[in-house]
């Protein structure tokens, strides 16, 4: 099941008596856990009805007692199990799965790993239990789920603020939501803006990956290479790394948009090319500055920078050099 049908069931408090939810993505999973800890009982009724373990301290065989014990004047007893994922063998909960306690809730939260789907007691937790795998983003996903995120928080949002946020934090969904959650009480109902996202997350709205990519992109030599600069000095914030991954991204769009067949409908064309069509008229400008042909070269230089980074091709140049090299050959092209 998705997150949001598990979350829609347990707000109609439709439960199951097992919930297992695994993967490399804390947040869904965190977001959960913390659901049924602090809704299904009242307050209360926790104290003699739900028990709260993490994985290092009870094994599953010590877990079947606990579970099975009988709600005291409730109607369900809840059992959490944080940070199961060093639990070695599961085999003691087909029981549980096999002959459900229908009074007791049981939440396991496995992260940073997931079940080996070959293993018939991972069919059984599947067929039989309510199972989530929560895995992360990929980071051309990160502006959509901002997007949406947005949306559930009620915010309203500037799409380069949304581009500020995926590009700085990238696909780390607890630092996201943190970020928003942020916003949503320094905007006081008021779009959030790069300017806001300045103030009060620290993200420069002038020094950033999007402004060297749209200076770049509109041939804007001496502000490429003003923030190129500023990068090659600020190693810390900036390391070359992501801001090279960043470039390959964005020119990776621009041969997306060359190969796109529909050039005149920007939805149809923001699709194709997996960004807000509030971009799209930035990238127009940007693929007549760069040609397929020059596309072709900017990734070769890219490529070559890579293998610089690693120490490849005897070069011992440094970050900053690497830096100031790479945009100013690309600017070249």
């Amino acid at each position: 099941m998705s997150f949001s049908q598990i979350m829609t069931s347990l707000r109609k408090k439709e439960y199951s008596p097992f919930y297992f939810f695994d993967g490399d993505e804390s947040f869904y999973i965190d977001k959960l856990i913390d659901f049924i800890q602090n809704n299904v009982l009242d307050e209360g009724e926790r104290e003699f009805n739900q028990s709260v373990f993490y994985g290092r301290d009870i094994s599953p065989e010590d877990l079947i007692p606990v579970v099975k014990r009988f709600p005291m004047m409730a109607e369900y007893q809840v059992v959490i199990v944080k940070e199961a994922q060093n639990w070695k063998d599961l085999s003691a909960l087909q029981t549980l799965l096999e002959n459900p306690v229908p009074t007791t809730i049981l939440a396991i939260s496995y992260k940073e790993k997931k079940l080996d789907g070959r293993n018939s007691m991972t069919k059984l937790i599947k067929s039989k239990g309510t199972y989530m795998n929560s895995s992360k983003l990929r980071d051309d996903q990160v502006s959509s789920w901002l997007n949406d995120h947005c949306k559930l928080l009620k915010l309203d949002i500037d799409p380069r603020a949304i581009v500020l946020l995926s590009e700085h934090i990238g696909a780390d969904l607890i630092s996201l939501d943190k970020a928003l959650q942020r916003l949503k009480l320094v905007a006081s109902g008021e779009k959030i803006t790069p300017d806001l996202i300045q103030e009060h997350i620290g993200i420069s709205k002038d020094f950033n990956i999007f402004e060297l990519q749209k200076a770049i992109g509109f041939r804007d030599n001496a502000r490429a290479i003003y923030i190129a600069n500023y990068f090659a000095n600020n190693e810390k914030e900036h390391h070359l790394i992501p801001v090279t991954y960043g470039l390959y991204r964005y020119f990776t769009q621009l041969i997306r948009y060359h190969r796109a067949e529909n050039h005149a409908d920007p939805q149809k064309l923001a699709r194709a090319m997996g960004v807000n069509p509030y971009f799209v008229k930035d990238y127009r400008q940007a693929a007549v500055n760069y040609p397929r042909v020059k596309l072709m070269k900017v990734m070769e230089i890219l490529h070559d920078i890579d293998l610089k980074m690693k120490g490849l091709g005897n070069s011992t140049a440094r970050h900053k050099e690497l830096m100031n090299e790479m945009v100013s050959r690309i600017l070249r092209v």
